[in-house]
């Protein structure tokens, strides 16, 4: 309750506790069971060459590596004899040997050889290195790090299976190689149709193009795995603009290009899933695999990755000033600035946010169907459906006779 004359005496002194049901990804939190039952990306397919790489996701420390038969592996990253870093260690056919005393572990964490051991040991048999299964999708790893026996099926998305188009996976690095703040309310970002219209296009100028700085009409839609926004906008020249974007449980999301003007008609489709993955609660790391159009059998620039300043993963190195991202913020300022965790309890949701309500109560009932011993939306078993439907696009409809 608003404390008598409108002042801030204990409104600002006293912060409530963050929503830890959705906001903390630690082993046994009801967020960290979920986004385990999910096949979570760990690294570019491209950085597991002729060496390994210390990693950490949903809080817990692990190697990612190629043995040199081309099988990736991620393992936990202090290996199982006295502790060291299997970031140091060297790539062998059948896996990876520690630096110290040449252990050897392969791909689900098997020791095959133990070099200071007496030859007559089978003390190795005895030994199994934490390890998690990892497959590659579109130029990703992705590792599955939840119970053994609940194993998923690797989904594949529409939008990526199709003829004419070259898939090309990178790190989102638009806020940041790591975004210092929990991955939820960058997550939720995708579910905000309207910080376009303000933050893209009026606080810092036009970030986007002019098609974004029209008020728009919204509208929100649930899935059963995800919640799409609807943006329609009639443009000073007549034309209708129509935008679809999608955020899926638990933490994948679909967004059409931000390049339409609205001076043509088009009907384009979302070119990348994106996620963003915890670190851990305070730490967030951002994927994406992109669809690049084949034009005369060679791909189209990125959306995203190519894209021009205020556009693109390439928009944060160098570092901007303080002053400048003053005069000039964007998602990683609006976001970032939440602080570590997003205080939920702080937030006073309007009618526009209608869209961050519906993906919050999605994940909590995600999160009751996993403590119920369930699969949560999304989860697929069948290994002859595997392709999940997309639902974001851009469309811009002329009204020119």
């Amino acid at each position: 309750m608003m404390e008598g004359n409108g002042g801030g005496y204990g409104r600002i002194a006293i912060t409530p506790e963050e929503d830890p049901a959705l906001t903390h990804v630690g082993f046994k939190t009801p967020m960290g069971e979920l986004l385990r039952r999910y096949w979570q990306p760990v690294a570019l397919s491209a950085e597991l060459r002729d060496l390994p790489k210390r990693i950490q996701i949903l809080g817990e420390e692990l190697v990612a590596f190629r043995d040199g038969s081309g099988r990736v592996g991620v393992l936990g990253v202090h290996c199982a004899h006295r502790g060291t870093s299997l970031e140091y260690g060297r790539i062998a056919p059948e896996g990876i040997r520690c630096c110290y005393h040449g252990w050897l572990y392969d791909v689900e964490g098997r020791c095959l050889e133990q070099p200071c051991e007496p030859s007559t040991s089978d003390y190795k048999n005895e030994i199994r290195q934490p390890w998690y299964p990892a497959r590659e999708y579109g130029g990703l790893v992705f590792a599955y790090m939840g119970p053994s026996d609940r194993i998923p099926e690797l989904p594949r998305w529409d939008i990526l299976e199709h003829d004419g188009i070259e898939l090309r996976a990178y790190r989102n690095i638009t806020r940041g190689e790591i975004a210092m703040c929990n991955w939820l309310q960058i997550q939720e970002n995708a579910c905000d149709p309207m910080h376009t219209f303000i933050l893209h296009s009026q606080s810092s100028g036009i970030q986007f193009t002019e098609a974004f700085a029209v008020r728009p009409d919204i509208d929100f839609e649930r899935t059963p795995i995800s919640v799409r926004y609807m943006r329609d906008a009639t443009l000073p020249n007549g034309n209708l603009f129509h935008r679809v974007a999608e955020v899926f449980v638990p933490n994948a999301r679909s967004i059409p290009p931000q390049t339409p003007t609205g001076e043509k008609a088009i009907s384009e489709p979302g070119r990348i899933i994106g996620w963003w993955v915890p670190v851990d609660d305070t730490r967030t790391i951002g994927f994406h695999i992109e669809a690049l159009p084949l034009v005369d059998g060679k791909p189209e620039d990125s959306v995203w990755q190519d894209a021009p300043e205020g556009m693109s993963n390439r928009n944060v190195p160098p570092p901007r000033s303080y002053e400048d991202t003053q005069r000039n913020p964007g998602d990683r300022e609006a976001q970032l600035s939440q602080g570590p965790i997003a205080v939920h309890a702080l937030e006073h949701l309007a009618t526009s946010d209608r869209g961050i309500a519906m993906f919050r109560r999605l994940l909590k009932e995600a999160t009751q169907a996993v403590a119920r011993g369930e699969d949560p939306p999304g989860i697929l078993r069948d290994p002859n459906q595997l392709l999940v439907p997309v639902g974001a696009r851009n469309e811009v409809r002329t009204t020119a006779k």
